[in-house]
């Protein structure tokens, strides 16, 4: 592709270079809108259905659905005796017991919205989109498997691990079996045995080298955390423990696409260096430049402007490094690079250092400017890729907002909430209450020895948070954790209080 086309088109991914396409650092699944429970419902049908159903055959079914159990609809069987509970019966469960709030702007609109508290509630709602053109979120947590776990690692092995967790079992509790069993009778035929155990993970990827090439990101530590989660399930209900997996899914994917945002922004920068003289640049170099460890967030902080930079940096990050590549292909400075490793980035950022005297660093320039400022409303975040990722990040993260009475403290798993209950109020850093528990758990899980609050401090910093140990007592967050019964004031202990969790668990386990 020629430069000036790539300026007029920069969005589009046939305007990607290969080697980017190709490497760790490019986005994809690209994320749109969806919350922890599109997530979550995404990672079932990914796990489990995958076969027999897709994101955009969710909307069509859950219509479906309910029509047949609906007593008010023409389609409704009453007493159509595939279930121990009638038809009329079960409605009234799924749509007040089983109810998932709705936002504001969907008030007006009629659809099924199910807590996905056991597998087949997934059959029927909460997929990103009420339509048939559906991102897959189930796919993103997929790809972060991919990212957090080393090469060696029988990924189709931990995908399994997943969907046994994840189905109902004579161990989960009985309200559980009983919901599983209805909506299992109650399936179409075609789908009579779709809850099956995935038979492989899919096609290995350049990430699987990540964790073995020593660069830490938010993926690896998701990986570990989905580990004690997992392991947790047979002391709890099925409503807490998929709540605290729900709380988990946010919180990694969330972080995985701030840091591919990050890494993208970083890239530019070691290749813009090396075209204005840098020193060599080593593969060591790179790994520490693209390890998570930036703190995006702290507590209290207000959170808007914060996802907006954020998206900007990866969009400028992208577009320069695939308009470099293009500008040296297009004068035949480079051969084809692979970026697929730090090491090859590194080589890259060094044949980028060797012709900088002939690289038209000018037209590169002026190009990078006109690309970017092509479309203000994209760089805005007010549409593109930069709006979805502004709604991703946001919606995942936020607690959920409804205009549905009653319902107002239904999502527990948030990590930015409203300053103040007026509808104006920003939106700041804040753990609820199920965030907090599972990341104490996490936290604790696999040490033998007592952890503090700086351990969790330690811990949350692995997903980019911020937080100060010393202020920890005296703040909302110590209230909460001491309100839940997850600390123990302990004035000799260094890290000032000491985690208390709930879970004594054995890590049998190894999804590590």
């Amino acid at each position: 592709m020629d430069p000036k086309e790539f300026v007029s088109a920069p969005w589009k991914s046939s305007s990607t270079h290969m080697s980017y396409s190709e490497s760790f650092m490019h986005m994809r699944p690209a994320p749109e809108y969806a919350s922890g429970e599109v997530v979550l419902a995404s990672l079932y049908r990914n796990v489990g259905f995958g076969k027999h159903t897709s994101e955009g055959r969710t909307p069509k079914m859950g219509r479906d659905f309910e029509k047949r159990l609906n007593p008010y609809s023409k389609k409704s069987n009453r007493n159509d005796g595939v279930g121990k509970i009638q038809n009329d019966t079960l409605y009234r469960i799924i749509t007040k017991s089983l109810n998932s709030p709705k936002l504001p702007n969907q008030s007006g609109k009629r659809f099924l919205q199910i807590c996905p508290i056991v597998p087949d509630a997934a059959l029927y709602s909460l997929s990103a989109r009420l339509s048939s053109n559906s991102w897959n979120p189930g796919k993103l947590i997929a790809t972060m498997l991919n990212y957090g776990f080393g090469d060696g690692v029988d990924k189709t092995r931990i995908w399994k691990e997943v969907y046994h967790a994840l189905s109902v079992t004579k161990d989960d509790d009985i309200w559980a079996r009983l919901l599983q069993q209805e909506l299992e009778a109650r399936r179409e035929n075609e789908l009579e045995n779709a809850w099956q155990e995935p038979e492989n993970f899919g096609k290995d990827t350049p990430m699987d080298m990540l964790n073995n090439l020593g660069i830490s990101c938010p993926a690896t530590q998701f990986c570990k955390d989905l580990n004690s989660v997992l392991n947790v399930k047979k002391q709890l209900t099925r409503r807490q423990w998929i709540s605290m997996l729900e709380s988990l899914l946010r919180t990694g994917s969330a972080a995985h696409i701030l840091w591919i945002c990050k890494i993208n922004n970083e890239c530019l920068k070691i290749f813009e260096g090396a075209l204005d003289g840098a020193p060599h640049i080593t593969a060591e170099d790179v790994t520490s430049r693209f390890s998570a460890s930036t703190n995006y967030w702290r507590l209290g902080q207000p959170a808007n402007s914060t996802m907006k930079d954020i998206a900007r940096g990866f969009l400028a990050g992208r577009a320069g490094i695939n308009l470099m590549l293009l500008h040296c292909e297009a004068k035949n400075l480079l051969n084809y690079s692979s970026m697929q490793t730090p090491k090859e980035i590194a080589e890259l950022a060094n044949n980028l250092s060797k012709i900088k005297d002939v690289f038209p660093i000018d037209d590169y320039r002026s190009d990078l400017n006109e690309a970017i400022e092509n479309d203000a409303s994209i760089m805005a975040c007010k549409k593109g890729i930069s709006s979805n990722i502004v709604e991703f990040i946001s919606h995942v993260l936020r607690q959920r907002q409804t205009s549905e009475t009653g319902m107002e403290s239904y999502d527990q798993g948030y990590l930015i909430k409203k300053k103040g209950t007026h509808n104006n109020a920003p939106w700041v850093v804040g753990f609820g209450p199920v965030a907090l528990l599972t990341m104490v758990h996490n936290c604790t899980a696999t040490s033998n020895g007592p952890r503090t609050v700086q351990d969790l401090c330690d811990h949350i910093s692995k997903y980019g948070y911020e937080m100060n140990a010393q202020d920890i007592p005296d703040s909302e967050v110590g209230a909460s954790l001491r309100n839940l019964g997850l600390v123990i004031d302990s004035p000799d202990a260094e890290g000032g209080m000491v985690l208390d969790s709930p879970f004594s668990v054995q890590e049998n386990t190894e999804v590590a």
